[in-house]
């Protein structure tokens, strides 16, 4: 890829397209992540009849299935076939699905038991993707352009993200105004898993040039617990999970059952937070490529640690809040995503990087798991709760939401303990930022009163 402007970073031509097909690939897979997961999984699974541990455990079951990522990377490496086995348990992970519209039009309370199956296989199959999606991706894209890429294919995804989410959401309101919610939640499936299915068909036509076969052993499997600084990276991310775990799965319900928030409602509020992640992503890529991952994984994470208390304020009719939040929200976890998604590639061995994301994420996704289900546990023996505090009535979720906020700020300050010897301090990213900003407010100032004096003379 060859850019006219002098001052960026080129790359051999040949990928351009390759890298084009893995930002539609992601475009695509991620109308049926939309439609089979968050707000509309959860929506699913109250009509089913879930309670609130199930909703916990069907948010922790990919989290769980995460440890599967261990043999698949070590079957990847020993086969070298990491494309094939990628492609098809995607495909595999993802068409099962089909199964779920047809048990909408039939009748019991086995239905929500065949709903937490097909998310139990569908999660066990994409594991087995994903060590080596990881790898050949990280293969596939540049070092020197990393930041800005997947801060371009995020802002296609969050693209996506809003049109699937507010389409999805517009289909479940009408269907629920008609009393035939099975018909919008089979059609969102449905529709979910065709897009998957074109998403996967585009996966297969990239090449996989780098998954060669690897002799492996069980020191390869374990080496990436031996490694100091990779072994500190992962109990960062395992505290960060343990604080997101524990309140992650309950702001759906809490908006569906406490806030009385239709779909579209929802779609809308979402949309706001992915419009302002694609305006931010590229500015966060090139933030990363200058001053690298850790600061501004750093700032985006003690921001986010404050979340969960905004969700204190909002209460039925009174919604104005959410979309403060939506924005601060949107805007924090944009650069938090892409710095999480960076920082473990860069920091694992090119030749075992399989084994080690691997590993990384099986340890963090476990956390994120046990977290989950204490979550549940905990929103249901607090069901009771009900205290009047004003015009606010405080319910179990607003004490996960507490719990959750004071775990996040403690697992934040750990980011500032990992030590990467090129990346410039916290210090020195934040007066660059105060810097431009005070940059464009002062070329706000010049600007506008001369515009100002040019409409007076008009």
């Amino acid at each position: 890829m060859k850019s006219d402007q002098g001052n960026e970073p080129q790359v051999d031509y040949d990928i351009r397209p390759w890298l084009a097909a893995m930002t539609w690939e992601g475009a695509l897979a991620t109308v049926f992540i939309t439609m089979t997961s968050g707000a509309f999984l959860t929506g699913l699974a109250l009509y089913l009849g879930a309670s609130d541990f199930i909703i916990g455990l069907i948010a922790a079951i990919p989290y769980l299935m995460q440890v599967i990522q261990i043999p698949a990377a070590f079957l990847i490496d020993r086969t070298g076939e990491r494309k094939r086995i990628t492609v098809w348990s995607s495909v595999a992970a993802r068409q099962l699905w089909w199964l779920v519209p047809p048990m909408l039009f039939l009748l019991g309370h086995w239905r929500l038991g065949g709903l937490i199956g097909v998310i139990l296989f569908s999660n066990l199959a994409i594991m087995i993707a994903t060590p080596g999606w990881m790898a050949w991706i990280a293969d596939l894209v540049p070092d020197k352009i990393r930041g800005r890429y997947f801060g371009y294919r995020s802002a296609a995804v969050a693209v996506s993200t809003i049109t699937a989410t507010i389409g999805g959401g517009l289909l479940l309101d009408h269907f629920h105004a008609v009393q035939k919610e099975n018909i919008g939640f089979a059609l969102i499936t449905a529709i979910g898993c065709l897009f998957a299915l074109v998403a996967a068909i585009l996966l297969n036509r990239v090449p996989d040039r780098t998954g060669n076969k690897v002799g492996l052993d069980w020191s390869h499997i374990v080496r990436p617990l031996k490694e100091p600084n990779f072994r500190h990276l992962m109990r960062i991310f395992i505290a960060w999970n343990l604080a997101i775990g524990i309140g992650a799965p309950f702001f759906a319900a809490h908006m569906l059952t406490n806030l009385k928030m239709s779909f579209t409602l929802i779609s809308l509020y979402s949309a706001l937070g992915a419009v302002v992640a694609i305006i931010l992503n590229r500015p966060w890529g090139k933030l990363i490529d200058k001053f690298g991952c850790k600061p501004i994984a750093t700032i985006c994470a003690l921001g986010i640690s404050v979340i969960p208390l905004i969700w204190w304020i909002p209460r039925a009719g009174h919604l104005g809040i959410l979309w403060f939040e939506a924005v601060y929200s949107g805007a924090l976890w944009a650069g938090l995503n892409l710095a999480a998604f960076n920082i473990p590639i860069a920091n694992s061995p090119k030749g075992e990087r399989t084994t080690f994301l691997a590993m990384f994420s099986v340890l963090s996704g476990l956390a994120f798991f046990l977290s989950s289900l204490l979550g549940g546990l905990l929103a249901e023996s607090w069901s009771h709760i009900h205290w009047i505090w004003g015009p606010q009535t405080i319910v179990n979720y607003h004490l996960l939401f507490a719990l959750s906020s004071l775990l996040r700020f403690l697992a934040a300050l750990l980011f500032l303990t990992f030590h990467v010897p090129k990346e410039p301090g916290l210090p020195i990213v934040l007066q660059f930022m105060g810097d431009s900003v005070l940059k464009w407010f002062s070329m706000a100032r010049d600007i506008f009163p001369h515009l100002l004096k040019s409409e007076k003379r008009g």
